[in-house]
């Protein structure tokens, strides 16, 4: 499936912060963040046992996505009763997809450095 939309670079700047301000609004509001990871859970589960297809940013193991492929990452997904139907593969610009590729090779050098 693809998706075809433009925004602003404010606007992306905007949902840039939110998401990486979240955990630390959290705890400012609540004082801990398993709150949030167990709402997040719930809608995955609700999303499963009710087959919504729902569309939910949940880590898989990427196929050639833009490039990344070996590593999870979490992007958008629909996820019903068989648990993952269908990665989404949003249009990235040519600077997004750089910054996805460098983020999963980051992701890959950590894990190699993992002795166990």
């Amino acid at each position: 499936m693809q998706f075809t939309a433009k925004h602003d670079d404010q606007y992306l700047k905007n949902i840039f912060e939110q998401v990486k301000n979240a955990a630390y609004e959290i705890i400012a509001l609540k004082g801990r963040t398993y709150y949030a990871i167990g709402l997040g859970l719930t809608r995955i589960v609700e999303s499963i046992i009710r087959d919504e297809n729902a569309i939910l940013t949940v880590s898989s193991l990427l196929h050639d996505y833009y490039g990344v492929s070996d590593i999870c990452l979490s992007v958008p997904t629909i996820v019903n009763r068989n648990g993952i139907k269908e990665v989404l593969k949003l249009p990235l610009t040519d600077e997004e997809i750089m910054k996805l590729q460098s983020s999963a090779s980051s992701l890959n050098n950590v894990l190699k450095s993992i002795t166990l």
